[in-house]
This record gives structure tokens, C-alpha cells and sequence, in this order.
């Protein structure tokens, strides 16, 4: 009798077949699960990247220089009346007149409407009656006929051994045939107008010896400057000023007071304490000058100067600012000027300097700021270039009122401060983003994401054909 092995259970194959199918698709949704789950994170890693390398390099930080530096200044005093002084006797800095006694060596020639007063320590000297008007420094020279006081070389040169005050009434150009006015470097020597009329046209002023401040500190020496004072008016225009003031008041270099009215134009001002200065000054126009390597400042409006108008003009290479209106100047233009390479600000509006306009300047590689509104509101700001200083476009204090549109500011190590620069041009400024950076940062997102991919798809196929592991699918 033989024996038969028992069929296998249908029912059991079909259960072991059920089985497999099941098994190999749960391997497959957990593979699946596990590749997504690969990708996902190869997307999050490569947009923290991108945000990592927007923040670090799609960002300029730069540190911002110091900007403090001593300087030495004298304490300032309320305005006093130099030509007055020197008339008297005495030092052109003196402030209370009634306890100073009068030097001999301070001289003064006064040139008036039908004489020239020659005084010494405060004691007429002299007096030269004119049967005319005089025409020019020439004039002078003969009427005085004393090179102790005045004298020429014949050559274009006149050199001054006292003050030459143009008093009211009076009226003098100096220009050809006199091409260098030199004025000696002693005490009460300089140049005024007291409610006269003084015009510089084509000359070259300058003190006989240079003297020194190679530290760009204080000036204390005696050099010479030249003022205009009690309404007075000055024209200056082609002419070459140098080496002139010291830190006293109204003694900076070329100055307006005492609403003194006038112009300086075509000409070039350097090495001088302050390049020009207004004190309480009306009408003043400054334009199409060179004003470089002074001490101090280039242009200063200050103290209650009015309608003053600084246009065309250079201001580069000085010692704190390029351009400052300060304390109380109202009614300004600022407009067309290069301010540049100066070791403070390029412009300055200061202590309530309101009403003014800066307009069309350009403020570039100052090691302060381009353009600064400290506690002066009110004022307009108006397509300026703005570019490679410190700061931008800096407000401190009051600056309500303040209108600033249309303005580039680029290349700054930071754009502003104090202010938003809506309606300005603002770009590759510290601390701002760099848009071309960041557009190539986050193009490339999507092709690392792609190439990623691409790379663990390789390598897992690659270590299945090693493992000699087939490729997972339902009908396996």
C-alpha cells in the first residue's frame, strides 16, 4: 500500500502570498517615508544655510571709526570789536577795554572819506588830509610815505607793519598794479573794514612768516586775519588767503560780523584757523571757492548770520568740518558744494541753525559723517550724494520738521542715524542688505536642494548593488 504526502493548503498559500505582499509593502511606505524624510531635511539644512549666509555675507557690518580726537580750543566769548581796540591801543582781543592799558606797538592806519589817521597806543600819530578819493593800496602807500608803517617793492608787493582799517565813510580796492599784500606777523596787525567798503580783487594776503602748527592744534600765535565789522561791506573775489586767524573770536581768518554784508568768490582760502566765519552777519554769498588744510573749519556761518549762501564751493582736507552753520543760522543755502576728506563732518547744521536748504552736495570720504542735523529742525536735505563717510545722514536732538528726500546715500559704514531715509537712494551702506548677494544666495537654494538629491539617490543605489539588496516593489 503506498503512502501519499498531503497536499499543501491552498488557503495557506494564499495567506503566505497575502503575507509577502504586505510585508514588502510596508517596507516600501517605510523606505518611502524614510527617502522623504532624507529630503526634507536636505531642504531645512540648505535653508538654514542660505539664511546663515544672508545674514553673515547678504549683510555689511562694519565697525564704526571713532571720531574723537582733543583739540584744544579757548573758551569762547561774547563778540568784541578788534578794529576798535587796535584804534585804542590795544590788543585786538581784548575784552574789557577799561581795565587794559594801551600799547604803543599796536598802530593803526584808518583810512576815512577825506583823511588818513595814522594812531599809535592809542594816539593820533598823524593826520593826512587827501584832496581825493583814494583809488588803491598804491595810494595809500605815497599818502603815508613811511615803509615803518607801509611800504612797497615795486614788484606788486605791499607789506603791512600795522592795522589798515577802512573806517565808515571810507573805500578801498586792493588789486593791480598790487598782486601780494603781506602783513607782518605782530601784535594788532591786520586788515578791516568798519563800516566801510573793502574789496580784495586778483591779490594774494598772507602773513610774512608761516609759523607752525604742524599738530593742527590751537593757533596762539599773532597771525594776522581780516574782518568786517558795523555793517560794513567785503569783497573778495580771485584772490589767494593763507596762513591767516588764530582761535579768538572774529580773529578765525576772513570773517563778517556785526551785520556785515558781502561776498567771497573764485578764490582760495588754506592753512588759515578757519577758512571764513559770519558772526551775526547778513547777505553773505560764498561761491565757486576753495577753502582746504585749514586748522579748524572751511565755512562757518555762526551766530544769528542770516541768508547766507555757500555754493560751488570745495571744502576738503580740514581739520574738524567742511561746512557748519551753527548757533542760530536761519535762512541758508548749502547748495552744490564737494565736502571731502575732512577729519570731522562734510556739513553741519548746529544749536538751532533752522530754515536752511542743502541741496545738490556732495559729501564723500569724510572720517565723520556726510551730512549731520544736530538739534536743528526744519531744514530741507535735498538730492545730496552721500557716499564713503562714517555715518550718512546722522540727526541728533531736535529735528522735527526735517525734510530729507532724494538723496544717494552708498558706501557708508552705516546709511543714517536718527532718521528713516524713505524716498532716498540708499545702497551698499554698513549694516544694510546687499541685494545681489542675497538674489544669488537664494538662486541657488533650489539647485543645492536638486544636486543633493541627486548625490543620496547615487549613493543609495550604489550601496543596494553592493548589498546585493534588490529594489523593493509590491509585485516582488
Amino acid at each position: 500500500m503506498t503512502t501519499r504526502s498531503p497536499a499543501p493548503a491552498v488557503g495557506s498559500a494564499n495567506d503566505l502570498l497575502t503575507a509577502n505582499h504586505a510585508l514588502a509593502a510596508a517596507l516600501l511606505r517605510r523606505e518611502r517615508s524614510r527617502r522623504r524624510g532624507v529630503h526634507l531635511l536636505m531642504v531645512v539644512m540648505t535653508l538654514l544655510c542660505a539664511v546663515t549666509f544672508s545674514v553673515t555675507v547678504g549683510r555689511q557690518y562694519r565697525e564704526l571709526q571713532s571720531t574723537s580726537e582733543f583739540f584744544h580750543r579757548h573758551a569762547y566769548v561774547p563778540s568784541y570789536d578788534p578794529l576798535s581796540n587796535v584804534i585804542l591801543g590795544l590788543p585786538p582781543d581784548t575784552i574789557d577795554v577799561r581795565d587794559s592799558a594801551p600799547a604803543p606797538d599796536i598802530r593803526g592806519i584808518t583810512l576815512r572819506r577825506n583823511e588818513i589817521a595814522l594812531v599809535a597806543g592809542g594816539e593820533l600819530v598823524r593826520s593826512i588830509p587827501l584832496a581825493g578819493p583814494v583809488t588803491g593800496l598804491p595810494d595809500v602807500v605815497r599818502a603815508v610815505d613811511d615803509p615803518s608803517w607801509i611800504d612797497q617793492d615795486g614788484h606788486g608787493k605791499v607789506t603791512l607793519h600795522a592795522a589798515l582799517i577802512v573806517s565808515p565813510g571810507g573805500s578801498l580796492t586792493v588789486t593791480a598794479p598790487v598782486t601780494d599784500l603781506v602783513m607782518t606777523v605782530r601784535r594788532g596787525v591786520l586788515l578791516g573794514v568798519d563800516g566801510g567798503r573793502l574789496t580784495l580783487n586778483g591779490v594774494n594776503v598772507r602773513p610774512d612768516t608761516v609759523g607752525g602748527d604742524v599738530n593742527r592744534h590751537a593757533v596762539d600765535e599773532r597771525r594776522p586775519f581780516i574782518v568786517a565789522t558795523h555793517q560794513a561791506h567785503l569783497a573778495i573775489t580771485r584772490s589767494h588767503l593763507s596762513y591767516l586767524g588764530r582761535d579768538w573770536n572774529s580773529s578765525y581768518g576772513v570773517a563778517w560780523s556785526d551785520g556785515s554784508t558781502g561776498s567771497m568768490t573764485h578764490s582760495e582760502v588754506d592753512h588759515s584757523f578757519i577758512g571764513t566765519y559770519t558772526d551775526h552777519a547778513r547777505d553773505v554769498l560764498i561761491e565757486q571757492n576753495w577753502f582746504h588744510d585749514n586748522t579748524l573749519y572751511g565755512v562757518d556761518p555762526h551766530s544769528y548770520s542770516t541768508n547766507i549762501s555757500v555754493r560751488h564751493n570745495v571744502s576738503e582736507r580740514n581739520g574738524r568740518h567742511g561746512i557748519i552753520f551753527s548757533d542760530f543760522v536761519t535762512g541758508g543755502v548749502v547748495e552744490g558744494n564737494i565736502t571731502r576728506d575732512n577729519r570731522l563732518n562734510g556739513i553741519m547744521m548746529d544749536a538751532s541753525s533752522t530754515g536752511n536748504r542743502i541741496i545738490g552736495n556732495t559729501s564723500t570720504g569724510n572720517r565723520g559723517d556726510g551730512i549731520v542735523l544736530a538739534s536743528s529742525p526744519d531744514n530741507l536735505l535735498a538730492n545730496n550724494m552721500v557716499t564713503g563717510n562714517r555715518v550718512g545722514i546722522h540727526a541728533r536732538g531736535d529735528h522735527a520738521n526735517v525734510q530729507i528726500r532724494g538723496n544717494t546715500v552708498e558706501g557708508n559704514q552705516l546709511a543714517s542715524q536718527g532718521v528713516e531715509l524713505a524716498g532716498n537712494t540708499v545702497r551698499d551702506n554698513g549694516d544694510q542688505w546687499r541685494p545681489r548677494v542675497l538674489i544669488g544666495i537664494w538662486s541657488a537654494v533650489p539647485l543645492v536642494v536638486v544636486l543633493l538629491a541627486g548625490v543620496t539617490g547615487l549613493a543609495r543605489r550604489r550601496r543596494d548593488r553592493m548589498s546585493g539588496r534588490p529594489a523593493l516593489a509590491v509585485g516582488a
